[in-house]
């Protein structure tokens, strides 16, 4: 009877070591970092200059590129991306770290009689379209229900894709391909015919989903296709308040077209997947949205609209001053994502002298980055010498405002000798390959990386 007793007596005391051993350790270290004044400039939020006209500019995180398709496509199959790349400065714009963001435009109005479109394309079509001189302008609208203009537009976009979905440079992509200046209206008082429903407009939005992933795309206004697939929205009214209040109703209430009647419905949230983006209105000048009367208005509606870029129309570095530029540099830090680490804990594992570290992170700005970059983490010595290093990816697209937490751990670190540790983190650039983003941390920094910790082994 005795022997049946220590049976279980036996199991409980394997049940207590295991609970011993399975105990968290006590944290290493467990550090609360405060938050510094918000960065003004980061990669991949920002003002956008036009491509063709570089220039160094501190503010500019993006440049617009208008992708002409004559230009590009001279000849049926044969694509000249050397005249587009040195056109808008792509080396150039690169080695300053500036992004870019594509958007193609095969009807732009001028003062003359033009066509944005290849020659061989109109023949092949027929002359399908119309040559309109309006209030806009003059040039030629494209039938965009006419198959063998689809036909071209489908392998003209998977050209662009093949060129340019995998580089690193290419930020966004905003779907123009229709309407005068590739902002899906046109003006049918010229004699154009109405701008064509869902049934035709989702075949072209379809075209760019099959190269490029949804959270790079932007559509003009909101559409069923970019709610179900996520899509960015951009507004080229930026600031107005009549017409921006009536573009946030769109996105939140849906709206009924003034091109051709049909229902849309809204994309509540859209920014949450995809940026929101967008120029200041050309009715005004650049110094009055930033103006002391205006500017609360202006940051306002970008705080509703949880905007991550402006421009092309947008003022240069420089071209404010006094309160303006103030308000300038206030808009910027509060433009997109501004990331953070708030509180670092470092601990060895429960069954191994692995590292592992948690860093919660805070996202104090309106929008994700739309980007999984890498986490850079760095151990340095007492004499500042790095003796371990690596990375870590992070779901950053998905880190909408607010708090987050990555845990990884450090291989090998955990066999570093005796003595007293520093934790440094950054994020990488993929442009640069190295930390690139200023953190909001008060702490010491060394470039791009932070000090988010301090231990001993």
């Amino acid at each position: 009877m005795q022997a049946r007793r220590w049976i279980p007596l036996f199991l409980l005391g394997l049940a207590l070591a295991a609970a011993a051993v399975l105990r968290p350790r006590p944290p290493l270290a467990a550090v609360e970092i405060p938050a510094s004044d918000k960065p003004v400039t980061n990669p991949m939020k920002g003002l956008a200059a036009w491509g063709e006209n570089y220039r160094q500019d501190p503010y500019v995180a993006f440049a617009y590129v208008p992708v002409y398709w004559n230009e590009l496509e001279p000849r049926q199959g044969e694509y000249d991306f050397a005249a587009l790349e040195e056109r808008c400065h792509f080396a150039r714009w690169r080695a300053d770290g500036v992004r870019l963001i594509l958007r193609l435009v095969p009807d732009t109005p001028t003062e003359e009689k033009h066509m944005d479109i290849p020659q061989w394309l109109y023949d092949a079509m027929d002359g399908a379209g119309t040559w309109y001189d309006g209030d806009y302008g003059q040039g030629f609208s494209p039938d965009y229900e006419n198959q063998v203009f689809r036909q071209a537009h489908r392998a003209l976009i998977a050209a662009l894709g093949q060129r340019y979905a995998e580089d690193p440079q290419v930020a966004f992509i905003e779907l123009g391909s229709l309407g005068h200046w590739g902002e899906w209206h046109v003006d049918t008082g010229a004699g154009i015919a109405p701008f064509p429903t869902q049934a035709v407009t989702d075949g072209y939005v379809q075209d760019y989903l099959a190269v490029f992933s949804p959270n790079r795309l932007l559509l003009r206004r909101p559409y069923t296709i970019g709610r179900e697939q996520g899509l960015g929205l951009y507004n080229d009214s930026f600031g107005l308040p009549d017409s921006h209040g009536e573009w946030l109703s769109w996105i939140a209430e849906g709206y009924r077209s003034d091109q051709n009647g049909e229902w849309l419905p809204g994309m509540p949230e859209f920014w949450r997947k995809a940026p929101s983006g967008g120029e200041l209105s050309p009715q005004q000048e650049d110094g009055w949205y930033f103006s002391a009367d205006q500017f609360p208005t202006t940051l306002a509606l970008l705080e509703q609209s949880h905007t991550t870029f402006l421009g092309p129309n947008a003022p240069a570095y420089g071209e404010l001053s006094g309160t303006e530029a103030e308000n300038l540099r206030t808009l910027l830090a509060e433009m997109g994502y501004t990331l953070g680490v708030r509180k670092c804990i470092i601990r060895r594992a429960a069954l191994s002298a692995a590292l592992q570290v948690e860093l919660i992170w805070e996202n104090t700005g309106l929008a994700p980055l739309y980007a999984d970059w890498p986490v850079a983490l760095e151990l340095r010595d007492e004499t500042g010498q790095t003796v371990w290093s690596g990375r870590t990816e992070a779901p950053f697209s998905d880190w909408g405002p607010g708090r987050h937490t990555l845990a990884c751990s450090l291989p090998g670190a955990g066999a570093l000798p005796r003595g007293t540790y520093t934790l440094w983190v950054g994020i990488v650039d993929p442009l640069t390959d190295a930390p690139g983003v200023a953190l909001q941390m008060e702490t010491e920094h060394d470039g791009a990386l932070y000090r988010a910790a301090a231990f001993s082994l």
